[in-house]
């Protein structure tokens, strides 16, 4: 997956999704942007299947993803 970091005015850092640009989220650090854009993303995109919205395919995979414990 791709991600745009930017590093925020106030701190920490602003990141984006290329193939998806109205997902955007911050982090303190570079890795809990990371993390939350992760989550944003997955959020996003189960909004978007719920309401019957387009889905980059390129992104589908990532929405079907499973994590293992």
């Amino acid at each position: 997956m791709e991600y745009e970091f930017e590093a925020a005015e106030e701190g920490g850092y602003v990141v984006s999704v290329p193939l998806y640009p109205s997902c955007v989220s911050q982090g303190d650090n570079f890795e809990d942007a990371l993390a939350n854009i992760e989550d944003a993303l997955l959020g996003c995109l189960a909004a978007a299947r719920d309401l019957n919205l387009p889905i980059p395919k390129e992104l589908e995979a990532f929405l079907h993803q499973t994590v293992k414990l």
